[in-house]
């Protein structure tokens, strides 16, 4: 059984054919799915889904590219998390400077929240970074020995990631690492331990090779976990092992 640990099932196309998404899924022998919200109407779909499908947890937040028009949402959050034990991490928050869509101030700030909401709570943190290793390094070594962070669809550098390793955080990979352009990517994989690593899809988007150009869907991270055991010269059922028991201890405490 595999888990995929970050998808957008409130998005479309996925909303729309949820069910045959879900069967799909299980029918590639994914066991349980995380949903991930990105903004507080996308939040509250998410605690509909996780309501409604058994095998699927939730985590809800605020994108780092819409904290600008949306840090009064931060609050309303903390409700939602309150109405749902299947709600089981804050984000996918975070730093994004490469589309500099938000305001640098508002993401910081938004970040800190997210954090404080997830040490409240006492859940994890799920973490989107990009173009921004140094101020998020910043905030986790705030923050390490208060909450857990998982950074989710890794395409950083080894160095990035071997700080991030030295901080307890996890490190999820998702379909980039199968394209062709992604030999560093590859070789970060091939570093990181397989006990600190997670697996995802991202989707709808991220399609792995070789479905580039198509709608992504959960199902797909079968080949995610496939390109990991090739890449670590290990078995699929180890990475499919691990990258489960990883899921359950970090997200559910085993």
């Amino acid at each position: 059984m595999i888990i995929d640990s970050h998808c957008h099932l409130d998005y479309e196309p996925l909303i729309n054919d949820i069910n045959k998404v879900l069967l799909n899924a299980k029918n590639n022998n994914i066991s349980h799915l995380l949903t991930i919200g990105t903004g507080l109407d996308s939040s509250k779909k998410v605690f509909d889904i996780v309501e409604k499908y058994e095998n699927i947890y939730g985590s809800i937040g605020i994108h780092p590219n819409s904290t600008t028009n949306h840090l009064a949402d931060l609050n309303e959050l903390l409700s939602i998390k309150k109405k749902s034990k299947k709600i089981i991490a804050f984000g996918e928050t975070g730093l994004d400077y490469f589309y500099k869509r938000s305001e640098k101030k508002d993401q910081l700030y938004s970040f800190e929240k997210h954090i404080e909401l997830a040490i409240s709570e006492k859940v994890p943190v799920i973490i989107h970074t990009r173009d921004a290793d140094e101020d998020t390094l910043s905030i986790i070594k705030k923050y390490h020995l208060k909450s857990k962070f998982l950074i989710h669809c890794f395409t950083g550098g080894l160095e990035f990631a071997k700080k991030l390793l030295e901080l307890g955080c996890l490190i999820s990979f998702s379909g980039i690492i199968t394209f062709k352009k992604s030999s560093d990517l590859r070789n970060v994989v091939k570093y990181v331990p397989i006990e600190k690593m997670l697996i995802e899809t991202d989707s709808p988007y991220l399609s792995p090779d070789p479905f580039r150009g198509k709608s992504n869907e959960p199902a797909n991270v079968k080949i995610v976990a496939e390109t990991v055991a090739s890449i670590k010269q290990i078995t699929f059922e180890e990475v499919a092992s691990s990258t489960t028991k990883n899921f359950k201890n970090f997200f559910l405490n085993g």
